[in-house]
Parts: C-alpha cells; sequence; structure tokens
C-alpha cells in the first residue's frame, strides 16, 4: 500500500505540474494547479490513505520536546570525553563539508540569477548568506541537521513567483515579464514549519 501511495502521488503530482503547459482551461487555473500540484496531491493521497484504514507506516511523533539521545544535552560541546587529535582531525572533513555548503549555496545562486529570471540581486541576498551562516554554526553546536540542498525548493519558490500576462489568445503561452522579488512567502513557510511541532500531543 505504501508503494502504491508513492507511485500514486509521484504520477499525479508530475500530471498536475504537466497541465500547467496544457491547453485546456484559462492561464490562471493552469498556473494555480501547476504551482500547487505537490500539495494537492498530499492532500488527494492522505485522504486515500485513511479512507483504506490500513497500517502504512506514520512518522512517530515524541510526546515532549527533547534531544533523542538522552545523554547528552541540546548544545554538543566540542571538547568533551575524545581525545585532542580527535579535534585536529575533525578539520579535514569540516573543509569539506565547507566546500559542499558553500557549493550548494553558489550555485543555487547562480541558476537564479540568470539573466532571463530578470531579478534584481538586492541587500537581501546577501542578507540570506549571513543568515545561513548562522544557522550554520547554531546547527553544529546543537548537533541538528544543517539546511542544504535548497535548489528545488529555490527553484519552486522562484517558479510560484512569476508573473505572465494574463490575457492571451486560446492556446497560446502567456509571456513571462519577471518575478515578484519578496521575503513574504519564504518566511511564512519556515514560521509554519516550526509551528507544526506543537500539531503533535
Amino acid at each position: 500500500m505504501s508503494a502504491i501511495l508513492f507511485f500514486g502521488t509521484f504520477v499525479c503530482t508530475t500530471s498536475l505540474k504537466s497541465f500547467q503547459t496544457s491547453r485546456y482551461l484559462s492561464a490562471t487555473v493552469r498556473k494555480l494547479t501547476g504551482d500547487f500540484s505537490v500539495i494537492l496531491t498530499i492532500v488527494i493521497f492522505c485522504a486515500v490513505d485513511i479512507m483504506c484504514g490500513l497500517e502504512t507506516p506514520k512518522l512517530i511523533v515524541p510526546s515532549e520536546f527533547k534531544p533523542t539521545n538522552p545523554n547528552r544535552s541540546w548544545f554538543v560541546f566540542p571538547f568533551g570525553r575524545n581525545p585532542w587529535w580527535v579535534c585536529l582531525l575533525s578539520g579535514v572533513p569540516a573543509i569539506l563539508i565547507t566546500i559542499l555548503l558553500f557549493m550548494d549555496q553558489q550555485i543555487t545562486a547562480v541558476i537564479l540569477n540568470r539573466k532571463e529570471n530578470k531579478l534584481k540581486k538586492g541587500a537581501g541576498l546577501h542578507l540570506d548568506f549571513f543568515c545561513i551562516a548562522l544557522l550554520i554554526i547554531v546547527m553544529s553546536f546543537m548537533g541538528l541537521p544543517w539546511y542544504v540542498s535548497a535548489t528545488v525548493i529555490s527553484l519552486a519558490h522562484m517558479n510560484s513567483l512569476k508573473m505572465e500576462t494574463t490575457v492571451s489568445a486560446p492556446g497560446e503561452q502567456p509571456k513571462f515579464l519577471g518575478i515578484r522579488e519578496q521575503r513574504v512567502t519564504g518566511l511564512a513557510v519556515f514560521i509554519l514549519t516550526g509551528a507544526s511541532v506543537f500539531l503533535s500531543p
């Protein structure tokens, strides 16, 4: 059942996404369907799962907010039980991870800032990099995963902010005008993601 739900979600999402470039219905309906294809499909197949009543694997949410390992506190101290030479050797993977994070963010920035996207590179771009750097430092001391591989969601976010002509002939693709640059939707997404912690009992 899990495999059926997975493949059904994938096929339905790609179908709704490709509907955006079809000639059916109005351009507004096609754009809304394409932008919200993922969330629509997730809601549909979650409803199918609930209606079937089968015991598919679910995410187990703990009853209290604490580190999963009871032997450590929220902060991971770099100088603990490890011998002194471990701190020196950890510099090698640290350099590799720094390269990974830098490349991930730079590649994302290069893809998003192409001339055809008509973006204006303002101070917000550098503020984003500064916030990411601070978050990586905090996450490292807390032993939490970093926020990497932002390319896919950044492209999806940019595509959802595209401005296109509303009036076009039947069957004709709308023309690209530019992108509504703002930080409100990204901030709202992460506030809602953080607030989802309180949905568990």
